[in-house]
């Protein structure tokens, strides 16, 4: 570390190496299938809603998860940028999360996996989203900034974004469950094009394609809609985030369960493989950040 005023500067170099590291394996993913993760048909998924930075809930993930002793369990990741800011003199400290979760992918390759979501997206395309008054990229950039030093922070910048343009965008389990960052609107189901997660995205796609946006921004369904949609992926369940839930899980529309990780309520859902599960066995599944001590 060097020294930057009176703050530590964290390890450029490192996060760089780490990031880009983390886009090669996400590329080489044994896994993956166009835009699309396909996990097989035994052990056990654990999928996240939103984490928007919560370091402590993705601790307690990985202490769950335990992969150095399960090898046949995978994790799903999504939307870990972006700290809902809200007094003046906070800072986003997201940055830290999104390279842990890069080492994580590093240290277990063929386990962590992620989901393009609506504020990574936005942070690589330069998006604005305003919370609070605040725009999260222009608070997410000054903090790395800070982090790593004003001459450092554009090659983190640009690592990170490395990174997350190799994110695919669903991740598909063999017995019908399809798990996205979220679903598009019902009345954005005329440009909704399924050939795009059967193959890998280009740089156009993540700038400017509409099925893409749609899917990552989308949060106003129809249960007419999420059937056709079921039809259409051939699957029985979407598990999901982007919306906010106050107690960490819902189930709407039947078919559709939402999940928050990014708060004190914050939940998981842990599930088999190899069985076929409802929707209603699956949301007695999930678990809460707080079981796990």
């Amino acid at each position: 570390m060097a020294l930057f005023g009176n703050k530590k500067l964290l390890d450029a170099e490192a996060a760089v190496a780490t990031f880009r590291n983390a886009a090669r394996l996400n590329k080489e993913d044994p896994h993956k299938k166009g835009s699309m993760i396909h996990l097989p048909p035994y052990g056990q998924v654990v999928m996240t809603g939103d984490l928007h930075g919560h370091e402590k809930n993705f601790e307690k993930l990985k202490k769950y998860a335990m992969l150095d002793r399960t090898p046949a369990r995978h994790v799903i990741l999504h939307e870990m940028v972006h700290l809902d800011l809200v007094a003046r003199t906070d800072i986003d400290t997201s940055h830290e999360l999104i390279l842990k979760a890069a080492e994580y992918k590093c240290e277990f390759p063929d386990q962590v996996h992620f989901l393009q979501s609506n504020h990574e997206l936005a942070q690589l395309t330069g998006y604005l989203i305003a919370k609070n008054g605040r725009v999260v990229i222009e608070e997410f950039n000054v903090a790395v900034e800070g982090a790593y030093g004003s001459d450092k922070a554009a090659g983190v910048l640009a690592a990170i974004n490395e990174f997350i343009a190799t994110f695919p965008i669903a991740v598909r389990t063999p017995n019908r469950v399809l798990l996205t960052h979220s679903l598009p609107n019902a009345y954005d189901m005329d440009e909704f094009d399924l050939t795009l997660f059967q193959r890998d995205l280009t740089p156009s796609d993540l700038q400017s394609n509409r099925t893409l946006f749609n899917l990552v921004w989308g949060r106003r369904h129809t249960q007419e809609q999420i059937d056709a949609l079921a039809r259409s992926f051939d699957v029985d369940t979407f598990i999901v985030g982007h919306q906010p839930q106050e107690m960490g899980a819902a189930k709407i529309l039947e078919r559709v369960i939402i999940l928050a990780s990014n708060h004190n309520h914050g939940s998981f859902l842990p599930f088999d493989l190899s069985k076929g599960r409802s929707t209603d066995e699956l949301m007695q599944c999930v678990r809460k950040f707080v079981e796990i001590g």
